[in-house]
């Protein structure tokens, strides 16, 4: 195997894992202070998606074309990303807060609902064609000569993507550890009751954590739109798989070893195709995640938790 193998081998999965971290990480945020898992994520983030696109295409470069393409992009985003977070917040409290019998198991189904309301609104607002997503955010490909006679290529909005998800995924972590916010998460996290009466506001942590998880989502998305080329519905549903996989194979018990998990598959995934069967790559690891489970129930970096009776 060649240095430019070995190299766009590691690109391709530092790729794959800045999207999924982003997708996994809005799962655990959920799961942490809900205790639920949102079977929607990945449609509400479809639904930014294609809000992002028709904003851009349709509205902003027709009434803004003397600005800078990428600048209007970028503001497509960061109102794709709003989009998000207010669907996430609407889905917490003006629909899971209303269940009559609001229990884990409800909350889930409630997100079935979802995903079946999201979609069809989808073809509704957005017709029913397939929409081509905009231009990347920037369509540079870097070509670095590391020897023998093929570069490496790297196209820069993969690389751009894999600089947005750090930065994202370390503000929030820092978050997490050192602002109010990210106190009252942990303390919900780990006993919504007991937060509840330490004077913790258990019901703005839970919006505020499904509004950050529907940005999260809107991010990812629109990060991963362009290397796919094409809208569809069920464009994330791919990574909203392997988000909850990255989250039950890094143990739902922290935040820190799904993030891992959602780097590990993706090198794996690589590895996979590389060395095993370009078919057979995703069961191949699939498997193997399973098998880990089976060995580790709660997770490679999971802890059993002990109660007491």
């Amino acid at each position: 195997m060649t240095i430019q193998q070995i190299l766009s081998m590691i690109f391709q999965g530092l790729t794959g894992a800045a999207f999924l971290a982003l997708v996994t990480m809005a799962i655990v945020l959920i799961f942490k202070t809900s205790f639920t898992t949102n079977f929607a994520q990945g449609t509400i983030a479809t639904f930014s998606a294609y809000s992002i696109t028709a904003l851009f295409s349709q509205y902003l470069t027709v009434w803004f074309p003397s600005i800078s393409p990428v600048i209007l992009l970028i503001i497509a985003i960061i109102v794709g990303i709003f989009i998000g977070f207010i669907f996430g917040v609407i889905i917490d409290v003006f629909i899971i807060r209303k269940a009559k019998f609001s229990n884990a198991i409800t909350k889930q189904m409630i997100t079935m609902g979802i995903i079946l309301v999201i979609s069809g609104l989808l073809p509704v607002i957005f017709g029913i064609y397939p929409l081509a997503t905009p231009k990347p955010l920037s369509t540079k490909v870097f070509q670095i000569n590391v020897g023998g006679n093929i570069p490496l290529y790297i196209p820069s909005h993969n690389l751009i993507s894999i600089v947005i998800a750090s930065i994202v995924l370390l503000t929030l972590f820092i978050a997490l550890k050192y602002t109010k916010w990210g106190l009252g998460v942990r303390a919900t996290a780990s006993n919504e009751v007991v937060a509840s009466m330490m004077g913790v506001n258990t019901k703005f942590i839970t919006a505020m954590s499904w509004g950050v998880a529907g940005g999260l989502g809107a991010l990812a998305s629109a990060l991963y739109a362009p290397t796919v080329y094409t809208l569809l519905p069920d464009m994330m549903i791919n990574l909203q798989i392997n988000g909850f996989l990255a989250a039950i194979l890094g143990g739902f018990s922290s935040f820190g070893g799904p993030i891992v998990a959602a780097i590990i598959i993706p090198f794996a995934r690589v590895i996979a195709w590389q060395f095993l069967s370009n078919t057979w790559a995703n069961a191949i690891v699939y498997i193997l995640v399973l098998l880990l489970i089976l060995i580790k129930p709660v997770g490679l970096f999971g802890k059993r938790i002990a109660k007491k009776v």
